[in-house]
C-alpha cells in the first residue's frame, strides 16, 4: 500500500509535498505510524522535502477530534474523513492532514 501512495505523490514535480497533499494521496487507506514513517523516508530518498504543517492543523486538531469522538457517540460506529469534515466544516483534505498530524503526534520514541 505504501508503494502505491508513494507513486501517486511522486507524480507530481513539486519538490516539497506537503501534509495536504500526503493525506489527499491517501484517500481512505488506514495507515500505521510505520507506513507514514515509511512513506517519509521514501518521498525523503527521492529528494522530495515534506513541507511545513498545513495552516492551522494544530487548531484543526483538537476539532477533528471532538467531532470524530462526537460521530462516534452518536453512530456508534467509527466516523469516515468525509462525515468528519462536514461536522467540522472542514474539507476532507484538512480533517486528513489533522489526523496525521495526531498519528505522528501519537508516536512512541
Amino acid at each position: 500500500m505504501v508503494v502505491a501512495i508513494l507513486k501517486r505523490i511522486l507524480e507530481t514535480d513539486s519538490p516539497v509535498i506537503s501534509l495536504d497533499f500526503i493525506g489527499d494521496a491517501m484517500g481512505i487507506e488506514t495507515v500505521s505510524a510505520d507506513e507514514i514513517d515509511e512513506l517519509f523516508q521514501g518521498l525523503e530518498a527521492a529528494g522530495r522535502t515534506i513541507g511545513t504543517l498545513t495552516p492551522n492543523v494544530r487548531e484543526h486538531l483538537g476539532l477533528v477530534l471532538r467531532e470524530a469522538r462526537q460521530l462516534k457517540t452518536v453512530k456508534h460506529a467509527t466516523p469516515d474523513v468525509a462525515a468528519i469534515a462536514k461536522a467540522a466544516n472542514l474539507t476532507p483534505g484538512e480533517v486528513r492532514a489533522a489526523l496525521l498530524y495526531a498519528s505522528v503526534l501519537s508516536r512512541e520514541n
